[in-house]
């Protein structure tokens, strides 16, 4: 194992923030959308619009087929919560008077 030893305090300061760094990236990487993100390409979008901005869904509820529920698993974050990762991130469709699914709210989990 190889110690490196540092010379000068900075040198020492670079290394610890460099590290913090990327010890914030990779906890941040599993959500990649802020709820408030996800809302804003969610709420008004198009089935197709949607798809092509978050991606396709983990699984679809089709329970009910007037309102069906698309799931995204470890998708988003709550900045409100320390940047926490949902578990799921519900978005709820509806059809609209040209018959295509648009979002219409976002539940987070």
């Amino acid at each position: 194992m190889i110690v490196k030893k540092f010379t000068n305090t900075s040198q020492r300061f670079k290394s610890i923030a460099w590290s913090c760094f990327l010890l914030i990236a990779v906890a941040c990487s599993a959500g990649t959308h802020s709820r408030g993100q996800f809302h804003g390409h969610v709420v008004g979008s198009t089935d197709e619009q949607i798809i092509g901005k978050i991606g396709k869904p983990d699984e679809v509820d089709s329970k009910d087929p007037a309102k069906p529920r698309w799931i995204y698993m470890k998708k988003t974050f709550d900045p409100d919560n320390f940047n926490a990762v949902d578990a799921k991130a519900i978005i709820i469709l509806e059809k609209n008077t040209e018959g295509k699914l648009v979002g219409k709210d976002v539940l987070f989990g």
